[in-house]
């Protein structure tokens, strides 16, 4: 049985027994009733037969007198008279009275002769009244022996002996009823208490037992669950509730379990994504230091750019005071002045061009160089690198040469920065190539690629390096052994321009001796596509 069951029983069983209890209140109140109704008729006809003997007394004193005082006293007769008719109709009254208080039929059959009686006496009474109309007649035809003779045998015998006693039986019949009432009335309380008593004992006993039932089917499991809850709290999220139930307790146990489980497994989940984020924490703190190095390594790049900038624009300078003072102080000749021009010129043009690879490298270090694409010949713009790096080369007296051509060929490029690129790169083979040598640059199409190749016979590139060759500032080993001036911004510089191509560039070493640098674009038809 459910809980909810063994409440509703012992709600219905308190119910009954308050519903018992009214009805015993409502019994003995229609008992109590029934007595003072009973009682207060039987009182009021006792009251009312002994009204009529005093009556019957006063009819008879007033009688008297007026047989022996004569007519005069008539009046008082008929007034005596009035008062026992009302006597009789009070007690006719009380008797319908009384029979309106029965509730059966036996206690009305045990009532009709009260009628009966109430009837006869006013019969015996009407036969006295009609003996006292003979003795006025007897007295007013002169005939005063007869109408005392009359008054006695008829009227006085009678209301003294007949009436009288008519009046004191009935006197005793009330009597005696009451005290009938009386022991109905304690035989059914006897009864009342008895079984009131009896059900009392056996509400009592049912309450009880309804009252252990239902405390031992709610006191155990809520110490369960009360145990649950409290090895929850202390951290316990394997602890669950068993039980043999099949009522409401069950459906709360289920329920309490299922709640375990759930927070079991978001502390598992808490403890997870903890264990991540401490992970992620620590990976972003080896980021962060590791961010922190390269700034500090970077810093320290950037302390030795400004040195070797510095450095680089100092020589050319005081090699340009140099050379005009030089040619100021010597005898005045023209062979003598053009040649101080042409070295004048000669560093004016390597400090322009270390000038315009600091602008460029500060432009690609904030990401502010414009690009202008369209669709060109990659041929035109090869050769106007060619074209423009040949006065490099006669410096060492070197020949930059196209070996293979790919006419027509279309790239989409801004043809300025591609060939800023070429250049960087024509230059750089030139610094590390032998004087006297040569620049050999291919070109050649595969697979909707366009490949530039750069090549030079000088010292090579030690492998150790190409890992470094594109980072900022870097200038390798060969730099001192080959006097080659530079800041190591340059190939970085030619990465950033050929990969905002959508290209890539390469640096190896080309064997027998020597270094190659590779630059692939995609060609017009599949650069335009991508961007579309």
């Amino acid at each position: 049985m459910t809980v909810r069951r063994r409440i509703l029983l012992f709600h219905f069983v308190t119910i009954v027994f308050v519903a018992m209890v009214v009805c015993l209140m409502l019994m003995t109140l229609k008992l109590t009733d029934d007595f003072v109704n009973r009682i207060d008729g039987v009182h009021s006809r006792f009251e009312a037969i002994s009204d009529l003997d005093g009556l019957g007394n006063n009819y008879a004193e007033q009688l008297a007198e007026v047989l022996l005082l004569g007519p005069e006293q008539m009046p008082d007769f008929r007034l005596a008279r009035q008062k026992m008719a009302d006597g009789f109709r009070v007690l006719a009254e009380v008797t319908r009275k009384e029979f309106a208080t029965l509730g059966s039929l036996g206690d009305v059959q045990q009532e009709l002769p009260e009628i009966e009686f109430a009837a006869r006496l006013q019969e015996f009474y009407r036969a006295i009244d009609r003996a006292a109309e003979r003795v006025f007649q007897a007295q007013a035809a002169g005939q005063q022996d007869r109408a005392v003779d009359i008054f006695r045998r008829s009227i006085e015998y009678r209301l003294s002996n007949d009436f009288e006693t008519m009046l004191s039986d009935a006197r005793q019949e009330e009597r005696g009823e009451v005290a009938k009432e009386l022991d109905r009335v304690r035989s059914t309380q006897h009864t009342v208490l008895i079984v009131a008593g009896t059900f009392s004992i056996l509400v009592i006993v049912a309450g009880l037992g309804l009252g252990l039932t239902l405390q031992h089917s709610i006191v155990r499991p809520v110490r369960l669950l009360v145990a649950g809850a409290e090895a929850i709290a202390s951290g316990q999220l394997d602890h669950r509730i068993l039980t043999g139930r099949r009522d409401e307790f069950l459906v709360l146990s289920q329920s309490f379990n299922k709640m375990a489980e759930a927070i079991e497994r978001q502390r598992a989940s808490l403890t997870s994504a903890q264990a991540r984020l401490e992970r992620e924490v620590d990976q972003r703190t080896r980021e962060l230091r590791q961010a922190n190095d390269q700034l500090l390594e970077l810093d320290s790049k950037r302390s030795q750019f400004l040195a070797d900038a510095s450095h680089e624009l100092r020589t050319p300078l005081t090699i340009l005071r140099g050379e005009a003072e030089v040619a100021l102080r010597a005898k005045p000749g023209l062979a003598s002045f053009r040649d101080a021009l042409n070295r004048i010129q000669l560093y004016a043009a390597d400090m322009a061009r270390l000038l315009e690879d600091l602008i460029d490298f500060t432009r690609s270090e904030i990401d502010d160089v414009t690009y202008d694409f369209e669709t060109v010949e990659a041929e035109d713009v090869v050769v106007a690198a060619v074209h423009e790096s040949e006065i490099l080369a006669r410096q060492k007296q070197m020949v930059v040469q196209l070996l293979s051509r790919a006419p027509k060929q279309l790239i989409r490029a801004d043809p300025r920065r591609l060939k800023q690129a070429l250049m960087i790169g024509i230059d750089n083979a030139i610094k590390y190539a032998d004087p006297g040598g040569s620049i050999d640059i291919d070109i050649c199409c595969s697979d909707e690629i366009l490949v530039l190749t750069i090549r030079d016979h000088g010292c090579g590139i030690d492998p150790a390096e190409l890992p470094f060759v594109f980072d900022r500032y870097y200038r390798g080993r060969n730099n001192t052994s080959r006097a080659a001036t530079g800041l190591g911004i340059g190939l970085p510089i030619a990465r950033t321009i050929i990969e905002r191509h959508g290209g890539t560039i390469a640096l190896g070493p080309a064997p027998p001796r020597g270094a190659v640098l590779t630059i692939r674009l995609p060609v017009a038809e599949r650069k335009i596509a991508c961007e579309s």
